[in-house]
């Protein structure tokens, strides 16, 4: 087809509106073609980063060099959650500098270094590793001491940590301090492989130091306590059981009653009352 020459295209409306149209139509299709072109070349998007849940589980007493990398999913209503959900209120109540970060609790004090505890998850492949879940439960009622639960895979270990210098005491069980806040017992009964018996600290210039543990050894019936009452300032009433044959009493155990008293310097454990059969 012949074209019209310039003149004539100028002279004429209707020819200089077609060329126009057709230029307009064939540089769009060259774009659309370059920008396919471009498209298939570009590299795909990097995928979004999976949110931290930042939740660790129980498991033995140990200590990790480092924290596990990785978060599984974490059950509705598990104890996992329930911890983390716990630890999550004490953080923001208390206001202290104390943080968690993803498996890992940071805990700062006044001189030194922060404490760092590293939870581990438990391998499912591997069901004989051991794994810890730290979680700090709060302050000490003076306020000197972070308070921390480790859970085991077979019960749980309680850590005081100073504030101001990071020393760790493990106390074994829930911790009952005099009326005037000189002495802490501890009575934990445990029949397996956790502690078993009473331990007495006195605090000192921010210190704790140890002043009276009972451990009943392996050869004697098995006995255990329980923390009742301080009588006065120096005096811890406790209930005491023993383990018998069921020829003596009918459910096993012997119950009393025992005293935990200071003496000058010294403490001394004793029976103060008749044992009778629990019923």
């Amino acid at each position: 087809m012949l074209s019209a020459s310039p003149a004539v295209q100028a002279a004429n409306p209707s020819l200089r509106f077609g060329l126009a149209l057709r230029v307009a139509i064939t540089a769009a299709l060259v774009l659309s073609a370059l920008a396919a072109e471009a498209s298939s070349n570009a590299w795909p998007a990097p995928p979004r980063p999976v949110a931290s849940v930042g939740l660790a589980p129980r498991g033995m007493l140990f200590a990790p060099s480092s924290a596990t990398a990785g978060n599984p999913v974490v059950e509705e209503d598990s104890d996992e959650q329930f911890r983390a959900q716990a630890e999550a209120e004490v953080l923001r109540r208390l206001g202290v500098a104390a943080r968690r970060d993803d498996l890992r609790l940071w805990l700062p004090v006044a001189k030194g270094r922060p404490v760092v505890l590293d939870s581990q998850r438990s391998d499912p492949a591997d069901p004989a590793a051991s794994s810890i879940d730290f979680r700090l439960d709060g302050l000490s009622p003076d306020g000197q001491f972070y308070v921390v639960r480790a859970t085991l895979t077979a019960g749980s270990e309680l850590l005081w940590i100073s504030r101001a210098d990071g020393t760790r005491y493990e106390m074994h069980g829930n911790v009952n301090p005099s009326p005037d806040g000189r002495y802490l017992v501890v009575t934990h009964a445990s029949p397996g492989v956790e502690f078993n018996g009473v331990v007495l600290w006195s605090l000192e210039d921010g210190r704790l130091v140890e002043r009276y543990r009972f451990q009943p050894t392996t050869d004697q019936t098995a006995i255990s306590f329980r923390f009742m009452r301080w009588r006065d300032a120096d005096t811890v009433e406790l209930a005491q059981f023993a383990e018998v044959d069921a020829t003596t009493c009918d459910l096993g155990t012997l119950s009393s009653t025992a005293l935990l008293s200071r003496k000058a310097e010294r403490w001394i454990l004793r029976s103060a009352s008749g044992q009778h059969c629990d019923r």
